[in-house]
């Protein structure tokens, strides 16, 4: 067999492998389970900084394009899983913004992703709540800041509709909720300290009642813009998993 017959059926394979490659469901108004795989060269992410811009990146897309972000997992060090509804947006304009992105931080020689992007349809609530469960039971199990699961609210599950530049972590809630919420740390502690005056504790005192701080710390996080690490610092230094912890077991109550 001549060389020239060798790059016929080179051709002729590369062609039947596009053909047979499943086209994308195109649906502007639907909800997808998106799962990203990194290249051979590099793991995605290698360090939690690199998942902190790459959240950046995802809420600069979510400003852009105004789609409904369900859930985000970056717990694996070489894939990231998003659960997005559209609302009206075009996927693969969100898609290429989002790894064009994260691929110019990263800044290789390298292809960043293995191949393209995976979209799944998820046809109705109920199919989009599994995998939204699956997820965050991923988050729930490792306790860790890399999963949505941490400002999932079980009663009202499809709310994550944006998250914070810096740690990914605040849930914003509707503009007719948030017109009288609280959004400064300052204003915050001056409301504890209301509290703290009304119960005739001090605040080292109010802060060793777990049960009494965890209730408040539910409370002002549904009626302020404050995000988990400022929460923490408001109730005494507590770290963002803690914070995280105690919000998930009060809404599981």
């Amino acid at each position: 067999m001549n060389f020239v017959c060798i790059y016929v059926i080179i051709l002729f394979v590369r062609k039947v492998n596009k053909v047979a490659r499943q086209a994308r469901i195109k649906d502007p108004y639907g909800t997808f389970h998106i799962t990203q795989a990194g290249g051979a060269k590099r793991d995605l992410f290698e360090k939690d900084g690199e998942r902190e811009h790459f959240l950046e990146i995802l809420r600069r897309a979510q400003v852009k394009f105004q789609f409904k972000l369900y859930a985000y997992c970056l717990l694996s060090d070489n894939a990231y899983h998003l659960v997005m509804d559209l609302n009206g947006a075009d996927m693969s304009k969100i898609m290429k913004s989002i790894n064009i992105g994260y691929a110019m931080y990263l800044n290789m020689d390298e292809p960043v992703f293995k191949d393209r992007y995976k979209s799944t349809l998820l046809k109705d609530t109920v199919s989009t709540l599994e995998i939204v469960k699956k997820l965050h039971e991923r988050g729930a199990t490792q306790d860790s800041l890399w999963n949505s699961y941490c400002i999932y609210d079980p009663e009202t599950p499809l709310r994550l509709d944006w998250i914070s530049p810096i740690t990914g972590l605040v849930e914003v809630k509707d503009q007719q909720e948030c017109r009288d919420c609280i959004s400064s740390i300052d204003e915050a502690q001056m409301k504890l300290t209301e509290v703290s005056e009304e119960t005739g504790l001090t605040l080292n005192e109010l802060f060793k009642k777990k049960e009494l701080r965890n209730d408040l710390i539910l409370k002002f996080r549904k009626s302020s813009s404050l995000s988990l690490k400022e929460l923490g610092v408001l109730f005494g230094g507590l770290s963002e998993s803690s914070i995280c912890k105690i919000l998930n077991t009060a809404c599981e109550k």
